[in-house]
C-alpha cells in the first residue's frame, strides 16, 4: 500500500508564462511570406523562435534551463537544427569557462581561505570606519579574480563577515542602530561588488555570457584584454567608492578600535593555515598567472579553469559533490549553451549579418563613438525593467551589437564597453542582481535609501566607466 507522503506531485508550473512567447512566436512564424526579401525562410523561422524563447526567459512559464530546453527541442523537430548542432552546442569553451569558475569558487568558501583574508585586512586596516570600508573592498576584489559569482561572494564570504562585524560594533537593524556602521558597510559592499564584478572578465559570470554572445558575431576579447581595459576605471572607482558613500552616507561611528581584536579573535578560532587553504591560495595564484600569461604560451582561459579545477579535486579542497552542488553552474551549461547555439545559427544563416548591414545604413553619417555612448546608456538603464543580468544579455546583447557593428564600432570596442555596462547596471533596483536582493533585505539600508544610493552611484559609474573607459581604451591604443 502507498502511504500518502510518499506519492509524488506534480511539480508547479506557470502555464499563463507560455501564452506571451507562443504568441509572439506564432505570430512572426505566420508572416515569414512577409520577411525581408534578403532573409531565407529557415532564417526567419529561427528568428521567431529565438524570440519566443526569449520572451520565455522573461515570463518564466519554467525557470530559463527548461525553456530554452524546450525551445531547442521544437526547433530540431522543426528541422531548424540537427541533433549534431544540438550536442555539439554543449562543448563551447565559453561555458565551460563559467562552469570551472564557479566550481573553483566552491572551494574558497570550503577552505575558508576567504575569510582568513577577510580577517587578515580588518585586523591590518580596521582601526577606522573607512579604513574597514577599504579593508574589505580589498578582500572583495582578491575573491572577485576567480570567484564569477557575485552572490557568492556576498553570501558565502562578506555579509556573513560584515553582518557579525556590525553586531559586534553595536550596529543591529534589529535595535535600530543599523547606521553607526552596518549601513554604511553593507551599500560599500553593494558598490563594490559591482565594480570588481566588472573589473575582471572572470568577476561576474554574466561577462562571460556577454561575451559568449559577442563571440557569435564575431567579436572575440581576452582576458587580458578586458583587464587592461577595465583596470584604470575599476581602480577609480575602487577608491573612489567609499569615499563618496562616506561623505553622503556618513557611518555614525567613524573610529572602530575594537574591529582589531575582534578579528584577531576570529583568526585564533581559525588556527594555523590549513593543508586545504594553503593549496587554494596556491591554484588561485596559478590560476591568475596563467590567465594573465597563458594567451602567450599557448594556454586557453578555459584550460586554465579545467586546471585549477583538476588540481582542487585531487588535493581534496573540493570534491566531486562540491561539484554537483553547484545547480548553477550545470543549470548555465544547459540554458546559455542552447542561447549561443541560437545566436551562432542566426549568424550562420546570415540573418545578424543583415541586421548590422541595414542599421548601418540607417545610421550612416552617425559618430560610432556617440552610437556607443548612447548604446551604453540606454543598455545600462533598461536594467531597470530586468530582474536579473542574464535575463537582459539574452534578450537584447545580441540586437545591441548588431547596432553598435552596422554602425561602424569597431568589434573590440563594442564587446568591451557593453560587456561593462552589463555590471555596473546592477546599481539601479534592489532586484538588479542576487546582491541586491540579498544585502537590500537584511534590514542595514532603508529601501528609499537604497533606490536613492544606487541612482547616484548609477550616475557616477557611468561618467567612470563610459567616459573614462572611452578616454583609457583610446590612450592604450585600443580604438
Amino acid at each position: 500500500m502507498v502511504r500518502g507522503e510518499d506519492i509524488q506531485m506534480l511539480a508547479k508550473v506557470n502555464w499563463k508564462g507560455f501564452i506571451l512567447p507562443v504568441i509572439i512566436g506564432c505570430v512572426l512564424w505566420i508572416i515569414t511570406p512577409f520577411r525581408p526579401a534578403a532573409i531565407t525562410p529557415i532564417a526567419w523561422h529561427l528568428f521567431a523562435l529565438f524570440i519566443a524563447t526569449i520572451v520565455a526567459c522573461i515570463t518564466k512559464p519554467l525557470p530559463m534551463v527548461g525553456s530554452t530546453l524546450v525551445a531547442v527541442t521544437i526547433g530540431t523537430l522543426l528541422h531548424i537544427f540537427n541533433i549534431k548542432e544540438v550536442s555539439a552546442s554543449f562543448g563551447n569553451t565559453t561555458v565551460w569557462l563559467i562552469a570551472m569558475c564557479l566550481f573553483m569558487s566552491a572551494g574558497f568558501i570550503r577552505s575558508g581561505l576567504g575569510k582568513r583574508v577577510a580577517y587578515l585586512f580588518i585586523r591590518s586596516f580596521g582601526k577606522r570606519t573607512i579604513g574597514l570600508a577599504y579593508s574589505l573592498s580589498t578582500v572583495e576584489t582578491l575573491m572577485a579574480i576567480a570567484i564569477p559569482s557575485n552572490i557568492a561572494r556576498v553570501n558565502g564570504i562578506m555579509y556573513p563577515i560584515i553582518d557579525a562585524l556590525s553586531r559586534q560594533m553595536g550596529s543591529d537593524p534589529k535595535e535600530g542602530t543599523q547606521r553607526k556602521l552596518g549601513s554604511y558597510l553593507i551599500f560599500n559592499e553593494y558598490e563594490v561588488n559591482i565594480v570588481t564584478s566588472t573589473m575582471f572578465l572572470t568577476g561576474l559570470a554574466g561577462n562571460m555570457v556577454a561575451l559568449g554572445i559577442a563571440k557569435t558575431q564575431g567579436i572575440t576579447v581576452s582576458w587580458m584584454q578586458w583587464f587592461l581595459a577595465a583596470i584604470v576605471p575599476g581602480l577609480i572607482s575602487l577608491i573612489l567608492v567609499p569615499f563618496i558613500l562616506y561623505k553622503i552616507y556618513p557611518p555614525e561611528v567613524k573610529e572602530t578600535p575594537n574591529a582589531n581584536a575582534w578579528a584577531s579573535k576570529k583568526l585564533e578560532e581559525m588556527g594555523k593555515m590549513t593543508p586545504a587553504e594553503k593549496i587554494m591560495a596556491c591554484v588561485f595564484v596559478l590560476a591568475l598567472l596563467l590567465w594573465l600569461l597563458g594567451s602567450s604560451i599557448g594556454i586557453d582561459a578555459t584550460l586554465v579553469g579545467f586546471i585549477a579545477v583538476s588540481i582542487l579535486l585531487i588535493s581534496g579542497v573540493i570534491t566531486v559533490k562540491d561539484m554537483m552542488d553547484q545547480k548553477g553552474a550545470w543549470s548555465l551549461i544547459v540554458w546559455l549553451s542552447i542561447v549561443m547555439l541560437m545566436s551562432q545559427k542566426l549568424m550562420k544563416l546570415g540573418f545578424f549579418p543583415w541586421f548590422s548591414k541595414e542599421l548601418g545604413l540607417m545610421l550612416h553619417g552617425v559618430n560610432w563613438v556617440w552610437v556607443l555612448v548612447i548604446l551604453f546608456l540606454v543598455y545600462f538603464y533598461i536594467h531597470y525593467m530586468f530582474p536579473s543580468i542574464t535575463t537582459q544579455s539574452s534578450a537584447v546583447l545580441a540586437g545591441f551589437l548588431s547596432i553598435a557593428l552596422g554602425a561602424g564600432v569597431p568589434k573590440l570596442m563594442a564587446g568591451l564597453m557593453l560587456g561593462f555596462a552589463g555590471s555596473i547596471f546592477c546599481s539601479t533596483t534592489p532586484y538588479s542582481a542576487g546582491p541586491a536582493a540579498l544585502l537590500s533585505t537584511t534590514g542595514y539600508v532603508k529601501s528609499s535609501d537604497w533606490w536613492k544610493l544606487s541612482a547616484i552611484f548609477g550616475v557616477f559609474l557611468n561618467i567612470v566607466w563610459l567616459g573614462g573607459g572611452l578616454l583609457w581604451t583610446k590612450i592604450i591604443g585600443f580604438w
